[in-house]
């Protein structure tokens, strides 16, 4: 007889087929979320009547974001602790408000396209989850950036935009020097983004060269069987 799955496995079994059919539109409402923040960020003092309406747009798709969540937690059913301790970046983004940006990493993992597939298909979305999260690593820490140095005597990153361009120099390790912090936490940021950046290059590194010597392996195993193949006609001939 087949023996019945336990109701923990069936509630995980929910979840996992609930994220599959909500990842599309979750994905393209954390990518709106982000575009409309960054907006704001940019337009801040602006056209009034459509900042108001973008300010009034966010708290309704963290709601979403958040009925998702107790959605998922519900079907879990009594395996509530392992749907806790496996999505606690989903958590942790609905908690913190400037972790909201990871999102999108959370929803693109859900996306059925990269979630089955081959070896191939992994390693691009490897890399791809690794080069959004260090454009939202850079985006994040700008932000944080921005708040703490804003207000700061002697402060030079005093806009979002600037706190941007000084993220994006900072973590290709250009570092121009036109925009620099100058209060304690924000250089302790900048160490952390530095620190960031260095992990992202080199994940990405390690998953390109991973890539390359599959490829050459395969190439060198099939010139070996075509010589195989050529000898031994060869000899029966």
């Amino acid at each position: 007889m087949k023996q019945q799955e336990s109701p923990a496995k069936n509630g995980i079994a929910r979840v996992e087929k609930w994220e599959m059919r909500t990842a599309w539109p979750l994905f393209l409402g954390s990518v709106a979320f982000v575009t409309i923040l960054t907006w704001t960020f940019f337009n801040e003092g602006t056209r009034e009547d459509l900042l108001t309406l973008a300010i009034a747009t966010l708290p309704l798709l963290w709601v979403w974001f958040a009925t998702d969540y107790f959605v998922r937690l519900g079907m879990a059913g009594r395996d509530r602790r392992h749907f806790i301790a496996t999505r606690s970046l989903d958590l942790a983004s609905l908690i913190l408000p400037f972790l909201r940006p990871f999102l999108i990493l959370v929803y693109i993992w859900r996306l059925p396209v990269f979630r089955h597939g081959s070896g191939r298909a992994q390693r691009v979305r490897y890399i791809l989850t690794i080069t959004l999260f260090t454009f939202m690593l850079v985006y994040t820490e700008s932000y944080c950036v921005w708040l703490v140095e804003r207000d700061a005597l002697g402060a030079n990153i005093v806009n979002f935009g600037d706190a941007l361009w000084w993220g994006f120099a900072t973590i290709a390790t250009v570092g121009y020097g036109d925009f620099v912090p100058v209060t304690v936490p924000g250089r302790v940021l900048a160490v952390t983004l530095m620190v960031g950046g260095f992990f992202a290059i080199g994940v990405v590194t390690a998953t390109l060269v991973s890539e390359l010597n599959d490829r050459i392996h395969k190439a060198a195993q099939k010139i070996k069987e075509r010589r195989e193949a050529t000898e031994h006609q060869a000899d029966t001939g």
